[in-house]
C-alpha cells in the first residue's frame, strides 16, 4: 500500500488536507482512499473531476466511487509531467 499526504484540489479552487491509501498502483493508475474532512462540502462539489497533489509534487486526477464524510474512494490517473 502506498500511503502519503497532500491536498484535494476542488474545482473551485478549495484545497482539502488528506491522507491517501492507494492499494492498487499500476502504471499511471491508482485506486484507494483518500482521508480527509468531507462534512462541510456539498456531496454535488465532488462529482466533478477532482485532482489530489501530494506533498512530493505528483498530481493525479481522482474520480470519487463511494463518498462519507471521513473518507472518499476513488480512482485515478497520474497526471504527466508539464514538461
Amino acid at each position: 500500500m502506498h500511503t502519503g499526504k497532500g491536498s484535494l484540489v476542488l474545482r473551485n479552487g478549495r484545497r482539502l488536507p488528506l491522507t491517501f491509501q492507494f492499494g492498487s498502483d499500476y502504471d499511471d493508475t491508482r485506486a484507494g482512499h483518500l482521508l480527509c474532512d468531507t462534512s462541510a462540502i456539498d456531496p454535488a462539489a465532488l462529482q466533478d473531476r477532482l485532482k489530489v497533489v501530494c506533498d512530493d509534487g505528483t498530481a493525479i486526477v481522482v474520480a470519487v466511487m463511494h463518498s462519507s464524510d471521513r473518507y472518499l474512494a476513488v480512482t485515478g490517473r497520474v497526471l504527466a509531467a508539464a514538461a
